[in-house]
């Protein structure tokens, strides 16, 4: 049977009416035990499948979740995803990947059609902070998102929540980038270069702070001509990169945004032929695999990537479960790595460095 049988006929075999089958089939809390295993024997002797778009139009859950990310380019991204989804895919959800391209029109609206599908929750991922009002107003109303009379839980990930009603998870920035310039300082370099990523980023300002809390720390300043905003890929690091040799003779170090920043620096830098001239040293962030195959290779410091998507979806999840909890923020820890762009001695092999 299966295919051909319908709610009709499992409902006459268990000697119960259509809606009790219904309400056994969407796990309602009114029905007895033992209308229930009549029901479930009645689904099992007739091999009757559920429809599960029809059966998604009467429930409230849709078990499909969605991840909204600023670019598909940024190598940072992917193992977040991976994450995520691992962990929906382990509670057969559906998860529903989406990129805005970094454009805050395109999240608003994407945002607001994930809101009209109604899926039962989304990881956010904005590439602009919430400073000005347009964006302080849109960062409010998704705690207020709903279908029918149920909320649609959002959880933010790389992003700051503070004063935000949400729950939160992003990576320590603050102490990656102050371990990142307290390095190259720690190495003798006082003419660092900074390729930061977007001035809109929601983590522009933390990570700039930290960089000078560590120059303060040595006495030192970040100097203007040395401040580029470099985005976050290879090319406009190479670009970046080229604007600062433009102006300055004196850099010894650059400390980049990302891993794919750097390795843009890194080969403007030899396209110029001051790299082994001037020994400047190179510091990325994320610890993805570009890093590793350089040359030389550059130090970075390893974020968990992986485990961010997987903690925002866990997030999700958990507030899908009880929404009565207050927000809360997670803030995940991440290691520097010394290789041969700082240090020279720091040779490493091919699967340690994998391994860091």
């Amino acid at each position: 049977m299966g295919h051909n049988v319908n709610i009709k006929y499992v409902a006459e075999r268990a000697k119960v009416s259509i809606s009790t089958v219904s309400r056994v089939l969407n796990n309602s809390a009114n029905v007895s035990d033992a209308l229930k295993e009549r029901v479930h024997r009645a689904i099992e002797e007739t091999q009757f499948q559920v429809n599960p778009i029809a059966s998604s139009l009467k429930s409230a859950r849709r078990n499909q979740v969605a991840i909204v990310i600023p670019s598909l380019r940024q190598i940072l991204y992917t193992d977040i995803i991976k994450g995520f989804s691992d962990f929906c895919y382990q509670r057969q959800v559906t998860p529903v990947i989406l990129e805005t391209s970094g454009d805050p029109v395109k999240e608003r609206r994407l945002i607001q059609e994930l809101e009209k599908q109604w899926v039962d929750g989304i990881v956010y991922i904005p590439s602009h902070s919430a400073k000005t009002p347009e964006a302080e107003a849109f960062f409010a109303s998704l705690s207020q998102l709903k279908k029918q009379d149920n909320a649609i839980p959002v959880v933010l990930a790389e992003c700051d929540g503070a004063g935000l009603e949400l729950d939160c998870v992003r990576l320590d920035y603050e102490n990656a980038f102050y371990k990142m310039a307290y390095h190259l300082l720690e190495i003798g370099r006082r003419h660092m270069a900074y390729l930061s990523g977007s001035k809109d980023s929601p983590l522009h300002e933390m990570c700039l702070s930290a960089v000078n809390r560590a120059l303060g720390d040595f006495g030192c300043q970040l100097e203007e001509n040395l401040m580029e905003y470099a985005g976050y890929t290879i090319l406009t690091g190479y670009h970046a990169m080229e604007r600062v040799l433009a102006r300055s003779d004196t850099v010894d170090s650059v400390l980049c945004a990302n891993d794919q920043v750097a390795a843009g620096a890194l080969f403007a830098c030899k396209e110029q032929g001051v790299y082994d001239q001037r020994r400047i040293s190179f510091v990325g962030f994320g610890g993805v695999s570009m890093s590793i195959i350089t040359s030389p290779s550059i130090t970075t410091v390893v974020a968990p990537r992986y485990e961010l998507g997987w903690e925002a979806a866990s997030m999700l999840f958990q507030r899908l479960s009880d929404d009565s909890q207050p927000p809360r923020e997670v803030v995940l820890q991440s290691h520097l790595a010394i290789r041969e762009s700082t240090l020279r001695t720091a040779t490493k092999r091919l699967d340690t460095m994998f391994a860091e």
